[in-house]
């Protein structure tokens, strides 16, 4: 371990102690956070984090053998996207591969909890039954909205769920998300767009704010219960970790201390958290200022299940180095 990195940590410390105090956490949220359903541990390259994005085919064998050296990754919908459906297969086929590298690996795979999408099979099997159409939000003349999108040479079709149908619920929970319960080698959902569904769509009409609200209330509940049903099968949920603001190299005393409160706050209270930053640095780690003291202020303020949202290079340097326990 580097000296600079030992005086990093010291400062880190020290501002803490005459700077701060710590209150309840601050944050809120919109779901209940339930711990994992594994054991915690305090191993620095287990306790690593990194979200895997696309790729035409399977990752290849050098990011497959990068998604390894984490604790926990997730793979994106855009995993083979060059294939126009079965994404509930190819994902937990791309999960076996990276665990054949590293079982270790826990892996969490993509499902979209606003958007019922044709590339899932799940998906499309109630997409195109007409009688299903209530089962989405619907345009004033009665016919579905579809915010599709070209994917290479295909189009993939976006439906939004309406959550409000009990129908959808169910389905939602126990067909659409549950298909990854049952598979072993994954770990955990990644519930896209959890916090409702009109911030990244377009050209939808001007639906009430009373409408549009009760989808989105409609939409927590289907989470609520999908991530009830996922902690029986031991299967965790992405969204339930939380990430406060870090510090940078920039900040002032005061700052900094406010930012490493609000952290070391959250261990006061059942819940997680991912990242001290969800930044990238992709120079060499001596150029990476930051990330010395954001792994430095990741050791002072982490608790159980805490995980280090890591750049998109690695560095044998400060990840696989053994801390030990917290005292």
């Amino acid at each position: 371990m580097s000296f600079h990195f030992i005086i990093t940590t010291f400062i880190l410390q020290y501002i803490i102690l005459i700077e701060s105090k710590l209150d309840p956490c601050p944050i809120s949220w919109r779901l209940p956070c339930p711990l994992p359903p594994w054991p915690s541990t305090y191993n620095m390259q287990l306790s690593t984090q990194y979200y895997f994005y696309s790729s035409e085919g399977f990752y290849d064998n050098a990011t497959v053998a990068f998604a390894a050296l984490h604790g926990v990754v997730g793979i994106d919908w855009a995993n083979h996207y060059g294939l126009p459906m079965h994404r509930e297969e190819t994902l937990a086929q791309q999960a076996a591969i990276i665990k054949s590298v590293n079982p270790q690996t826990r892996v969490f795979v993509y499902r979209q909890s606003e958007l019922a999408l044709n590339i899932f099979d799940n998906g499309a099997k109630v997409m195109y039954d007409p009688s299903k159409t209530n089962w989405f939000v619907l345009l004033p003349n009665g016919t579905i909205y579809n915010d599709s999108t070209k994917v290479g040479n295909y189009r993939m079709d976006q439906f939004c769920w309406d959550h409000r149908n009990p129908d959808v619920q169910d389905y939602f929970v126990n067909s659409y998300v549950a298909s990854a319960f049952n598979q072993s080698v994954v770990d955990g959902i990644f519930y896209d767009d959890d916090g409702g569904i009109w911030d990244e769509r377009q050209n939808y009409p001007n639906y009430t704010e009373e409408y549009r609200k009760s989808v989105d209330a409609a939409q927590q509940v289907s989470l609520n219960r999908a991530w009830e049903l996922g902690l029986k099968y031991k299967k965790h949920a992405w969204q339930a970790w939380l990430s406060p603001t870090i510090p940078t190299s920039d900040d002032k005393p005061a700052v900094c201390a406010e930012k490493m409160r609000t952290a070391m706050s959250m261990k006061n209270v059942p819940v997680t958290f991912p990242a001290m930053y969800n930044g990238a640095c992709d120079h060499p780690w001596e150029e990476c200022k930051d990330l010395k003291q954001q792994l430095a202020a990741f050791l002072i303020a982490r608790g159980d299940y805490w995980l280090f949202f890591t750049p998109n290079t690695w560095w044998k340097e400060g990840f696989e180095a053994d801390y030990g326990e917290p005292l």
